[in-house]
């Protein structure tokens, strides 16, 4: 609880919301959440999770990567609707789920905790806004850690992320030349990042890649 937004909030105001906690596990490359289900409020203690939106089309929209001390579920809390997106696990993710109701009453009898739950609605909002739009300030780097991700995400099945997409689909993707991104993956497999192959590439460490895409701003 330290490392969320929580730890601003005396104990008092905290101990509300932590009542009947559950903690769960799951492994990589599973959905722990869908668009049609009732929102439910988790907190990320492990792993690394996407939280994408699907389209009719099939197409899927990254919304946001979640991480030890990240927050699901509380843009939608208040909205009396099914949840925004959808969420799957990249690698082993665990979380402590929490009753949306008892979030809910709470926030109407504590003042503070309902100011503590918009500052975390605004900068969850400003955050899937800046990585939906962060294509012009990224660096390519960035920008290739970012479809590395996305389409390991797409691509999943089972613990393993690979991308199967050659040098000049990537470049073509980020809208780069093959020369640049050959150069990025240089790099990112230099510093033990990832592993290409027959195979194609392989995340070696999909959670400090993320930890890259929060630096764009």
């Amino acid at each position: 609880m330290s490392e969320s937004f929580l730890a601003k909030l005396p104990p008092e105001a905290v101990s509300p919301l932590l009542a009947n906690a559950v903690r769960l596990e799951y492994p990589a490359g599973v959905c722990i959440c869908r668009q049609d289900e009732p929102p439910t409020v988790r907190l990320f203690a492990s792993g690394l999770v996407r939280s994408s939106r699907g389209g009719a089309d099939g197409r899927i929209v990254t919304q946001r990567y979640l991480r030890r001390g990240d927050f699901g579920g509380i843009p939608t809390l208040f909205a009396g609707g099914p949840a925004a997106g959808q969420c799957h696990t990249l690698v082993a993710s665990t979380y402590y789920q929490f009753s949306a109701r008892a979030w809910r009453a709470t926030a109407q009898d504590d003042v503070r905790v309902a100011h503590a739950l918009l500052e975390e609605v605004s900068r969850i909002f400003t955050l899937s806004f800046v990585y939906m739009t962060s294509e012009t300030l990224a660096t390519t780097r960035q920008r290739v850690v970012r479809e590395l991700l996305d389409l390991a995400a797409d691509q999943q099945n089972g613990s393993e992320l690979v991308v199967a997409v050659t040098q000049q689909q990537l470049a073509e993707g980020i809208g780069s030349a093959r020369e640049v991104v050959a150069r990025v993956l240089r790099g990112l497999r230099e510093e033990r990042l990832i592993e290409t192959g027959l195979r194609g590439v392989v995340l070696l460490d999909p959670i400090h890649l993320q930890s890259e895409l929060a630096q764009v701003s």
